[in-house]
Formats: structure tokens, sequence, C-alpha cells
């Protein structure tokens, strides 16, 4: 069945909600849980683990952007004759990828122990096997980089999605009853790697699925698609590996100047808003592929419709949320890792806003992305890139924790900065709709209810059931107040009902647009 792109785009952004929500109570109780059972260092030497893990993103050499746009691009035209071709060829390239980084960490996991495990509780030789434990999850996520990329490229995300899902709740309950019965990080670890290679096997499955006319061959195995894909990929890739440095470099600098513990205090406030940065970015999923698409059929003003809704959509989302925890930190911390830790709260409000201002960027880089455009990203991203390396290492070394938040939250906001400039100067869209359009209203409507928050929990006693009960209230403002002033016109109307018919009789009986 043949679905138009905003359907394919809807489904993908809905099902990424459904995600999202499913996977909230995942770090509310993990983290607490590794806390009280490992202590903080270790739950910092869990955080290096991760973050070694994370990196792996790092190995993919921007393959994953070039795989999802080509798949985009082959599959829009029918031609899987090409299709099959990328395929196999890209299995070819991350199958090497996935070898080289597993060897590569397994024969210099001493050293890795040696400078970035300062302070852990457990001993050289335990901490070198579970390095090496790792390299199972890591090899088996950079397969799995190259199938996810394929449903990325037919705007499936709805199985991504699932399949995400099944993976987190997965680990978190292998490693979470392993920790319970005093199995430790061994426990938590095993839980990575069960968890892995299910998802790479339901990706397998899932894969064949969608395209069935795709026959693995390594007669098909092409040096000229490998090159075509290398060339899109490596000036991708500079932008990647950035992100990935910016998510990553401060757990490393700290563990290293100032110990695993500190490692551990950083990663629960930028592990947090990471989580709360994909959920507002859920609905930056779409738009690569979209891009692709369009850009394929050299449809520029519906690119340029890509754009607008998605920074709409993002501020639609932000704001409220930024804004809540903003106001919320200081006593949600308190409840949920203990007053001990109560210093956590001023990074993870500084982090999300800035997070935050870092994602607008995205609907532009991902459009740039589909469209073969890297040069703009490359650049913000190197800037990016250098001011991090050179701020965060000295103001690491002499500040420690503070300074790792001072370091990346400035390198960011000069690197968004400049891209937004450099994107806009482009495309020549216009900033001031932007702001009009998509920024004014959202912005204004969760500080004004914001206020008002913080009001009452300033003279209040932290409880769970009071800021679930402020929360609500101040999303039903927030919503109620928005759907008043018209914010979504009557296209995306239509296109909410079509999803959910019963959105339709509401409306006739409460006009909200």
């Amino acid at each position: 069945m043949h679905l138009s792109l905003s359907t394919k785009i809807i489904r993908n952004v809905f099902s990424s909600g459904i995600r999202v929500f499913l996977l909230i109570p995942v770090p509310f109780v993990m983290t607490p849980l590794i806390l009280h059972k490992v202590g903080s260092a270790g739950y910092g030497t869990w955080a290096i683990l991760v973050a070694l893990n994370n990196l792996t993103s790092l190995a993919d050499l921007g393959m994953v952007g070039a795989v999802s746009k080509y798949v985009a691009e082959y599959y829009a035209h029918r031609d899987f004759r090409s299709l099959n071709r990328l395929l196999t060829t890209g299995l070819a390239i991350f199958s090497a990828l996935a070898i080289g980084m597993g060897l590569l960490i397994w024969c210099g996991s001493p050293l890795i122990v040696q400078h970035l495990f300062r302070g852990s509780p457990l001993r050289m030789p335990e901490l070198v096997a579970l390095v090496r434990t790792f390299v199972l999850v890591i090899g088996a996520n950079v397969l799995t980089m190259l199938l996810s990329s394929v449903t990325s490229g037919l705007q499936r995300l709805d199985i991504s999605n699932w399949i995400s899902t099944i993976n987190v709740l997965g680990a978190a309950l292998v490693g979470g009853t392993l920790l319970l019965r005093g199995w430790g990080l061994r426990g938590l670890v095993i839980g990575q790697v069960c968890s892995a290679i299910l998802t790479l096997a339901l990706y397998i499955v899932a894969v064949k699925r969608l395209v069935p006319q795709t026959v693995l061959d390594t007669r098909n195995i092409d040096l000229a698609e490998a090159k075509k894909m290398l060339n899109f990929s490596l000036r991708l890739y500079i932008t990647q590996a950035a992100v990935a440095v910016h998510n990553q470099l401060e757990k490393f600098l700290l563990a290293w100047f100032a110990g695993v513990a500190a490692a551990g205090w950083y990663d629960i406030a930028s592990d947090l808003v990471l989580k709360l940065r994909g959920m507002i970015g859920l609905v930056l999923g779409p738009v690569l592929p979209a891009a692709s698409e369009l850009d394929a059929r050299s449809d520029q003003q519906r690119l340029a419709d890509l754009y607008f809704r998605a920074q709409k959509y993002l501020a639609f989302f932000g704001f409220p949320l930024v804004f809540y925890v903003s106001v919320v930190s200081s006593k949600f911390v308190e409840l949920w890792v203990g007053p001990k830790l109560a210093f956590i709260a001023m990074p993870l409000a500084v982090l999300i806003w800035v997070n935050l201002y870092n994602l607008l960027t995205g609907p532009g880089f991902l459009i740039f992305a589909g469209r073969g455009i890297l040069k703009p990203g490359t650049r913000s991203a190197l800037v990016g890139l250098g001011m991090n390396v050179f701020l965060s290492v000295p103001l690491i070394y002499r500040f420690g924790f503070p300074g790792a938040v001072v370091g990346t939250s400035v390198s960011l906001v000069v690197a968004s900065t400049l891209f937004l400039y450099l994107f806009h100067s482009y495309t020549e869209y216009s900033f001031r709709r932007l702001l009009r359009g998509a920024y004014m209203k959202p912005f204004a409507t969760a500080a004004a209810f914001a206020l008002p928050l913080w009001l009452v929990l300033r003279a209040s006693s932290p409880s769970w059931s009071l800021l679930i009960v402020l929360g609500t209230v101040f999303v039903a403002l927030y919503l109620i107040s928005l759907f008043l002033n018209s914010f979504l016109d009557e296209y995306e109307w239509g296109k909410i009902e079509g999803l959910i018919p019963a959105v339709r009789h509401f409306r006739r009986v409460i006009p909200i647009a």
C-alpha cells in the first residue's frame, strides 16, 4: 500500500512518541538502583563502559546516514538491483568495521582500564574482563547500524522504534534482575550483551520482510558503490564524530582527571538530558529520508515546508519540557537520587537548555544531508569540536565537574549558532518566519505558566505526587492555550484526525482551531 510522505512522517513520529512513553520509567528506575547497589564509583565505572559503547557511533565512518539516503533514493525509484548492490556492499563494510573495532578494544583494554577507570571499586583484571565482554555488544551494535539505516531509509521508523524499545527494556530487565541478585556490574554487562544480540536478530528479520527482493550475495559487492558511499559518508562523518565527542568527551576527561565518581555525577545529568533530548527530537527521525525523497523529486517548496514544520514541532514539544525541567530540577534530583547529589540539579537545568538549542539545528542539518550538502554542518561541527577540546581540558583539570558543564555548553552554543546562520544564509529561508511561526507562541506560553509553577514549588516540600500534579496542570494549560491560539493549522489538524479519528469529534464539541 502506497502512503503519502506526510502520512509516513506522522506514523513515524507517533511510534516515536509511544517509544518514549514506554521508556520513560527506565532511567528513573535504573539510575537509583545502580547507585544503591554499586555506589557512586561503581556507577561511574558503568558510565564509562556505556560511554565506550556509545562511541561506536564513530566506527561507522558516517555510513549510517549514507546508507539511509541511498536506500531512500533507490527504493523511491524501485531500483532493487542497485539496492541489492548497496546493502551487500554495506554489509561487507560494516562487518569489517565491527571486527576492526572489536579487535582494537580487545587488545587495548588494559590501557583503557589503566587511564579511564581511576577510583573504580573493581580490580584491573575484572575491569579488563568487563571491557572485553562489551566487545560483543559493540560488534552487534555496529552491524545493527546498517540494518537500522535500511528501516530509516524506507521510512519505517515505527519498526526501528519497536525494536529499540525491546532493546532498552530487555537490557534493563536482565541487567536489573541480575543486579538485584548480587551480580553487580557483571550483571549489567550481561544484560547489554543479551539485548544487543536480540536486537540484531530482530533487525535481520525486519529488513528481510521489508525488502524481500534483497539477496545478499558476495558477487554484488561493488567497489564503485563503496567509493560512492564513503565519499558521502566521510563528509557526514565529521559532524557525527563531533556529536559523539560532545556527548562523551567530558566523561572521559573527568574519569582521567578526577576519577570515575565525578564521571558518574556528570553522566547522571547528561544521560537524563540526552534522553529528554531524544523525547523532543522524536520529530526529526523522518526528516533525512523525507528530504532525500523530496530532493530526488526536486520539490523545493515541500523541502522548505518540511523545515519550518519540523522546527515548529520541536518548539511545540521542546519549550514546555525544558521549562518544566528547569523549574523542578532541584526538587526532582533530591527525590530521584537523594539530597547528597543535589548539586546535579544546576548542570541538569543548564544542559537541557543547551541541548534544546543545539537540537534546533537538526532540521536544517538533516535536510542538507538529504540534499548532499554537508559543508555547513562540517564547518560548524569542527568549530564546536575544537572549542570543546580547547575549553574542556583546562576547565575540567582546574574545576572538575563544573568545568565539564561550562566547556560543553559554550562549545555547543557557538557551533549551533554558526550552523543556523550558515543554513539560513544558504537557503534564504526567513528567520523571522521561524521566530514568529515556530518559536514565539510555545516559548511565551511555556514561560508564562512556568512562573507560577516555580512559585508553588518554592513554597512546598518535595514530593513525587506534587511534581506529577503540577506537571499535569502545566502541560494541560500549555496545550489548551496553544490550541485556542491556533498554533496548529488546518493541514496539521487534518493529519491528526486522519491518525486519531476521535479528535474530529472532540473539535466539534470544543472548537480549538
